[in-house]
């Protein structure tokens, strides 16, 4: 039953669309003075990169969402964590160290590590962001950004088995231009932005844009009453556009982001030791068993008194794109460098006793270069050709302050550690695509990319300087290999799989090489009416993790994850273009996903490692309906359905507690089976050019798992679940001089919904992330 509802959703749109076909193949065209008052829906005011090249969203035979500047604004996306307010099938979760994990149609990777490749790649104006925390401050002074669904890696530079995220930097202007957005609401918060841009020269434009995002504590610690959660975000880009004659164009970006806001502290649910009976830290344990679940209140959390609460981290890009027109192609060429450094403490078992915490220290550097050419052949045949070059460094290290049960080894206690994790990746890449018009109507594509990649990695689990792990270690490794070890401070403390005897550093090469493919058919039923079908095959890259690795075999990488995607979809306005309706129906066979697993360790018990999962499937469907009833009124409805499975387990069935389990059939962590969202927005003329405004919208997610191993037994079912919840947001303003200048007062999650974003497991303790209660504020924008 549940499977025939893609396909009967995509079944109603087809006869709705051939209803409009026959419609406007009847009546072709209108009048050019047509006074109606009928609001129609224009499926081309959005124009999309989607494909290398400018087209109508409605265009594109791939499922995506495009959002544009002012519908960014009015549902408060500050960034991309809050894409899922309009996106139904993307979701956000926080890992373990309090890093943004991105889902797309279920697909993503969670990993405390900030140099692990994501699942969902994002881009601004197709310049890689390459790790997702690079992503904090790409939300701002924006075009528009697309959301590309599915396996991509065929025209973009990253491989990516869920998706892409790609941002469109609003542009310098042929004549002088500027602006500001000024926010205020509760906690303090006052969010600034603006911009100007002109042109320097007959051929040189420049754009300045700035942001700065400031906030009150808005968390207070259950056990003292202090507060944290203060947000203190900076933000700016400078664009220049060049173009010394009409064959030749460059644009040349800059931008650079601070960010110096609290780590949101996450509230303790449940007391799971990691080594239990008379070996275990007796201290730790009386102090954890006495701690009480956090109340659902998403104020109230805890954590060590006095302890570091804001990070300290930075991010700078330089972007070049130059682009030239030849008589049979256009060249394009694409360089970027990012750089981004990490210091970030973060408190992770919830409570006010020292049991974890974390100073994440990073640095990660990548650069890119791609070159392309694409070009048309007797406007039936389009062509492109290109290849990529990208490289990455990243120094990452976890210094741990460790207050667990299972941190000692015979008389020997340490409460100081350090993960290492030290990476260099070359990938290198060649892709292609072709377009051919079968008839006026009929569009067969193809596209492919083969990548080559080589990836270095050394790290290891450290003693911190003190001494306390290095004389642990050096017992355990003295009685594992009957010889007499003796570990310097400061040095690596990780054991040779065979002999027991401390490495100096583990090192291990991963080289993975693919060829990831699309393929299509699209029939343009009318001039508005789009049917589509591909098939897709993706990959995300393997990679390397930090986690305490008492023995090296604890640090073999997974290797790279792949899905072949089947996908049918139609875009069409229906009702005499009073409706825009685009759908869609997927099924994904899904092979190694890739998971943070654990292993078994003496006598430590379950250690993290990395795994992948042999099989599991996708299966969904997706629908956005946009309707103008009657002048002024704007009604937005996007749902998706997806029913996820693992349909074969990892050789590591261990469960989130700690035990053997085997999780095949569970459903995906993360992964609503139902997601809805609606935004309603009335206008009311006042005068010529003044109108008010009122609307709001609603965002549904069904309950789901928060990890692997939730069905283990009831105990696992109810720590592990999270809620359901549905967020309702207000609005209403007045804008003048054709929108020129807004005021409005708005309200986010005006019911003061309590609600669960992320729920994991780190250490002695399981945790959960909440999102912001009831805010409200009022805004103001103006541009000349």
């Amino acid at each position: 039953m549940r499977s025939n509802f893609g396909i009967s959703l995509l079944a109603v749109g087809v006869a709705l669309a051939s209803t409009n076909a026959q419609a406007e193949d009847q009546q072709p065209t209108q009048a050019a003075g047509n006074t109606s008052t009928v609001n129609q829906v224009d499926p081309g005011e959005i124009i999309v990169t989607a494909q290398k090249r400018s087209e109508r969203l409605n265009s594109v035979p791939l499922a995506i969402s495009a959002i544009g500047a002012s519908d960014i604004a009015s549902r408060g996306i500050t960034d991309t964590t809050q894409l899922s307010k309009a996106i139904p099938s993307f979701n956000v979760q926080k890992s373990s160290s309090g890093q943004p994990i991105f889902y797309i149609r279920g697909v993503g990777f969670s990993d405390p590590s900030v140099s692990i490749s994501p699942a969902v790649s994002v881009y601004t104006d197709e310049a890689p962001l390459s790790y997702s925390t690079m992503a904090r401050g790409a939300a701002f002074d924006l075009e528009r950004v697309e959301v590309l669904k599915g396996p991509q890696g065929t025209l973009f530079g990253q491989n990516s088995t869920g998706g892409a995220v790609n941002y469109i930097a609003a542009k310098p202007t042929d004549s002088l231009a500027a602006g500001f957005d000024l926010e205020a609401g509760r906690f303090n918060m006052v969010n600034a932005s603006g911009f100007v841009s002109a042109p320097v020269t007959d051929t040189l434009g420049i754009r300045v844009a700035v942001q700065s995002r400031y906030q009150d504590d808005w968390q207070r610690s259950i056990s003292r009453g202090d507060e944290r959660g203060q947000q203190r975000f900076y933000n700016g880009r400078v664009t220049l556009a060049w173009a010394p004659s009409s064959n030749l164009r460059f644009q040349l970006t800059g931008a650079a982001w601070k960010d110096q806001s609290d780590n949101q502290a996450p509230q303790f649910v449940y007391f799971t030791p990691s080594r239990t009976g008379s070996s275990a830290n007796q201290v730790v344990t009386a102090a954890l068993s006495a701690q009480t679940p956090a109340p659902d209140n998403s104020r109230l959390a805890d954590w060590d008194p006095g302890s570091a609460k804001a990070k300290n981290d930075r991010f700078y890009q330089i972007a070049l794109r130059g682009e030239y027109d030849l008589p049979w192609a256009t060249l394009t060429s694409l360089s970027s460098y990012a750089d981004t450094k990490i210091n970030s403490p973060v408190d992770v078992d919830g409570t006010p006793f020292p049991n974890a915490f974390f100073v994440q220290k990073a640095l990660l550097q990548t650069f890119s270069q791609e070159l392309r050419l694409n070009g048309t052949i007797d406007d039936r045949l389009r062509w492109l050709f290109g290849g990529n070059y990208q490289h990455s460094k990243t120094n990452e290290l976890m210094a741990e302050t460790t207050n667990i049960t299972n941190n000692s080894i015979g008389p020997y206690t340490y409460d100081h550690v350090n993960l290492i994790n030290d990476q260099r990746v070359d990938t290198y890449a060649i892709f292609g695509s072709l377009e051919y018009k079968l008839t006026d109507r009929l569009t067969a594509r193809a596209s492919g990319r083969y990548t080559w990649e080589r990836r270095k990695f050394s790290g290891c689990l450290a003693d911190a300087g003190d001494g306390q792990l290095a004389k642990a270690f050096s017992l355990l490794s003295s009685q594992f290999s009957g010889q007499a070890v003796t570990i310097d401070p400061g040095h690596c403390v990780t054991l040779n799989d065979t002999t027991s005897l401390p490495v100096n550093i583990v090192e291990k090469p991963l080289n993975e090489n693919n060829f990831s493919w699309r393929a299509g058919l699209d029939w343009q039923i009318t001039s508005r009416t789009l049917l589509y079908a591909n098939i897709a095959k993706g990959y995300k890259s393997g990679g390397f993790t930090h986690i305490p690795a008492v023995y090296a075999r604890q640090m073999t990488p997974i290797t790279q994850e792949s899905v072949l995607a089947y996908e049918g979809g139609l875009k069409t306005p229906l009702f005499d273009r009073l409706a825009q309706l685009n759908a869609s129906i997927f099924y994904y066979d899904y092979r190694n996903k890739q998971l943070q697993g654990y292993i078994n360790i003496d006598p430590f018990g379950a250690l993290p490692t990395l795994v992948n999962v042999p099989k599991s499937r996708v299966y969904g469907a997706e629908a956005d309906l946009t309707v103008r009833p009657w002048t002024g009124l704007r009604l937005q409805l996007s749902g998706a359905y997806l029913d996820t499975k693992a349909t074969s387990s990892t050789a590591l069935p261990i469960g989130p507690l700690g035990s053997v389990y085997n999780f095949t059939g569970e459903s995906f962590p993360n992964t609503p089976k139902y997601q809805i969202t609606s935004d309603v927005e009335q206008r009311f003329p006042i005068s010529s050019s003044m109108e008010a405004y009122i609307g709001g919208s609603v965002q549904y997610r069904s309950s789901a798992s928060a990890a692997f191993g939730r069905s283990q037994n009831a105990l696992s079912e109810s720590l592990f679940t999270i809620p359901s919840y549905a967020l309702l947001d207000a609005r209403a303003g007045m804008s003048f001089n054709d929108g020129k200048a807004v005021i409005e007062i708005w309200g986010r999650n005006i019911t003061n919904k309590f609600y669960v974003t992320s729920i994991t497991r780190q250490a002695d303790t399981i945790l959960r992330y909440t999102g912001m209660p009831a805010t409200y504020g009022i805004r103001l924008s103006w541009k000349y």
